[in-house]
């Protein structure tokens, strides 16, 4: 399928495309009156709507185009899922279920009433809404598996997408978790949030903006694309190349068989590393760091001066060390290894960057 075009502002997001945990595994079965779902385990946010115990209080089935949109606006647990292709061929329905807080009693029309679901016909737009719902409350939404998603929850609000095609989606969260599952591909235009977890099987990462206080990136044959990084960031790749336009922070790359090229506008500590692909690390001229290259060769461009140099080799391997524009911050460093590989240290500005990036 195409690649999801995704925005997402997040308190925090986990997005893998591989079997979750036993206790993200399916939870709800159809049972007479209504969805019967087992106790799950709850640690913090559980990420889903589908919470243990929770009898719906009240519930939608609506006909809508197969290729619409669905737009949440809840202070809540949202969980999306694709709707059963066997009793719903033409896939043209979208069924939401409201639940209260475990344990608490039906209430009598006051919950109810403060739900929305609508759908407008001439947008194709699916819109639920509400005001002044209970935060400990779940909305679990079936839509078909094109419509394309625009959440936004507030406050502890959790979101989880499973197994939806989109083309397009939107998610917002407060403070809540945000959890994607089976995902093909990845192409996100913002992440931004205080931890983010993303990892796929085979298919390309790609995100323009990242802004988090840690991420974790990880692809087992996909390439890894990203643009604007900010924080301390983990990515790794076992078959597939890593690019970073610029980088902000701490910054761990890890490769086997890919190349690895980075542009490093400000760093703390930058660790490269690559088993047979190669090495391209641009600095800025002005950078102030401690630089150690590894690989079959080692090249450092002319427009680089690096002091206190020190040059050592092994079994065609090549090491070279030293200060680049000081000497004393031992806090903020580079590192570059590759075993079968060619290390390449270029001088770079922010503005070439920028104009790499629009061309």
């Amino acid at each position: 399928g195409r690649p999801f075009h995704w925005k997402l502002t997040l308190g925090c997001t986990t997005i893998s495309p591989r079997a979750l945990p036993p206790r993200w595994g399916p939870l709800a079965v159809r049972a007479a009156g209504g969805w019967w779902r087992p106790p799950v385990p709850r640690r913090g946010c559980s990420g889903s709507a589908e919470a243990g115990g929770r009898e719906p209080l009240q519930e939608w089935a609506l006909a809508v185009s197969p290729r619409g949109r669905l737009r949440v606006r809840l202070p809540c647990q949202v969980s999306v899922r694709p709707l059963d292709p066997e009793r719903y061929p033409g896939a043209d329905r979208v069924l939401v279920a409201v639940s209260g807080a475990g344990g608490s009693p039906r209430p009598r029309g006051r919950q109810q009433d403060r739900v929305r679901v609508e759908y407008d016909e001439a947008l194709e737009q699916m819109a639920i809404v509400a005001d002044g719902v209970d935060s400990k409350a779940a909305v679990d939404v079936r839509t078909p598996v094109k419509f394309d998603l625009d959440i936004k929850t507030s406050g502890t609000g959790c979101v989880k997408i499973q197994k939806i095609e989109c083309d397009n989606c939107k998610i917002e969260t407060e403070k809540g978790t945000s959890v994607l599952q089976s995902i093909k591909s990845v192409n996100i235009e913002k992440l931004q949030g205080t931890s983010i977890n993303i990892s796929t099987e085979d298919g390309l990462l790609k995100t323009k903006y990242l802004y988090a206080e840690s991420s974790s990136l990880s692809s087992v044959g996909g390439d890894i694309l990203l643009g604007s990084i900010h924080g301390n960031t983990s990515l790794q790749t076992k078959t597939g190349s890593i690019t970073v336009d610029s980088s902000d922070g701490s910054l761990k790359a890890s490769t086997h068989h890919g190349t690895i090229d980075v542009y490093v506008s400000q760093l703390r500590k930058v660790d490269l590393k690559s088993q047979k692909g190669s090495i391209t690390v641009k600095v800025p001229a002005s950078l102030k760091a401690y630089l150690q290259l590894s690989g079959r060769k080692v090249d450092v461009s002319s427009e680089i001066q690096l002091k206190e140099t020190h040059s050592a080799s092994k079994d065609d391997h090549v090491t070279i060390s030293g200060h680049m524009n000081q000497r004393n911050e031992t806090d903020k460093w580079i590192k570059a290894d590759t075993q079968n590989g060619r290390v390449c240290l270029k001088s770079q500005s922010w503005i070439q960057s920028v104009k790499l990036k629009s061309s």
